[in-house]
């Protein structure tokens, strides 16, 4: 018995000292070959869809490992640069058609893979449902973000609200640094005017979001 804890006390010792001597991958190797195996997983895509899983400084600040907290600097950082990617229709319309933010809530088109190639399409879809309970009567819509039902109802139309639902939907790190929500314009996704036509769906008095 004595003999056996002996051998079992020199292998413990031997595995300690196997794993003192390891070297794990730093954060950023870490998340390099993160961003290497996503980029990976789709072989012959276009450069415009796998350089999407290359993070910019930004969110690489917001992916840090361990849970650690922005600093005050930091968040100030993410929130200046997002504040400078902002770009508003020509005229400076910040409210366009609800009809046409009425189809692009649900409209999922836009860089889907599909049988190994990227769908074509005219333009890209808003899928704010995915998210956000927006038309009262539509019960198919995500609960990741808040419900926004009522949303022009409850908070009104005004030149302030109208330019605060801009920017948030362009770029809502400009207000919440590291938001889940997708930065819709700042990464070309949706085009100014498009942003306008979401805009409208949800603050324009007739639209089914402000609907008793």
């Amino acid at each position: 018995m004595k003999r056996f804890q002996l051998k079992l006390a020199v292998a413990a010792a031997a595995l300690a000292a196997v794993l003192g001597c390891a070297s794990f991958p730093s954060a950023d190797e870490t998340r390099a070959l993160g961003e290497q195996m996503v980029a990976d997983a789709y072989p012959g895509m276009p450069a415009a869809l796998t350089a999407r899983a290359v993070q910019d400084a930004d969110q690489k600040i917001c992916s840090k490992l361990g849970g650690e907290k922005l600093t005050s600097i930091e968040a100030g950082r993410i929130v200046d640069a997002a504040r400078a990617t902002m770009k508003y229709p020509p005229g400076g319309k910040l409210a366009g058609d609800w009809k046409a933010g009425e189809r692009l809530v649900s409209d999922g088109a836009g860089l889907r893979v599909r049988e190994g190639r990227v769908e074509p399409v005219k333009q890209n879809g808003a899928l704010c449902i995915n998210c956000h309970a927006l038309d009262p009567r539509e019960v198919n819509s995500g609960n990741l973000g808040p419900a926004l039902v009522g949303y022009g109802a409850q908070r009104g139309n005004s030149d302030a609200v109208v330019k605060y639902t801009y920017e948030k939907i362009y770029n809502a790190w400009a207000y919440y640094p590291c938001s889940n929500m997708p930065r819709l314009g700042a990464h070309g996704f949706l085009t100014p005017e498009q942003i306008a036509d979401v805009v409208a769906y949800l603050v324009a008095p007739q639209s089914p979001v402000n609907r008793k």
